[in-house]
């Protein structure tokens, strides 16, 4: 990393690498402890595939060994790499949960309608037991 440029383009590198292993959160705690979580789940497949990347690429030149600049871009290329598609397994795994969820529960239309239904039954009831109490004490019977 000699000029201006390149240091700025690696910054910018590992700066949208933590992005796309930034999870989500009600606190800050939160976001930290799911952020580090996501890095050291997806940590082993970029360490892994980096070192493959960089040993074929050092073969294609020669055995020249890369630079450490160049081998952490590539890390984070991968990391950005699997961030992403780690984030949208764990996006479809909520949506997945979430109408689970929701098919379990009925819903408020559902609900609202179950209560005036039940509510107007009640109502039949008392409307029965009154007609038949007055029938009953007031027939010449009793």
């Amino acid at each position: 990393m000699k000029t201006m440029y390149e240091k700025i383009t690696f910054v910018i590198a590992a700066a949208v690498y933590l992005f796309f292993h930034l999870r989500g959160g009600k606190t800050i705690g939160e976001i930290m402890a799911g952020t580090v979580m996501q890095l050291l789940t997806t940590a082993p497949y970029c360490i892994g595939f980096t070192y493959i990347l960089t040993r074929m690429i050092s073969y294609l030149h020669h055995g020249r060994k890369l630079a450490w600049d160049r081998v952490a871009r590539i890390f984070f290329a991968v990391g950005i790499f699997f961030g992403f598609f780690f984030a949208l397994y764990e996006h479809a795994d909520q949506a997945e949960k979430e109408q689970l969820r929701l098919e379990q529960r009925p819903s408020s239309l559902t609900q609202a309608a179950l209560r005036k239904h039940a509510y107007m039954f009640s109502e039949d009831i008392q409307v029965a037991s009154l007609r038949w109490a007055r029938e009953y004490l007031l027939s010449p019977q009793h």
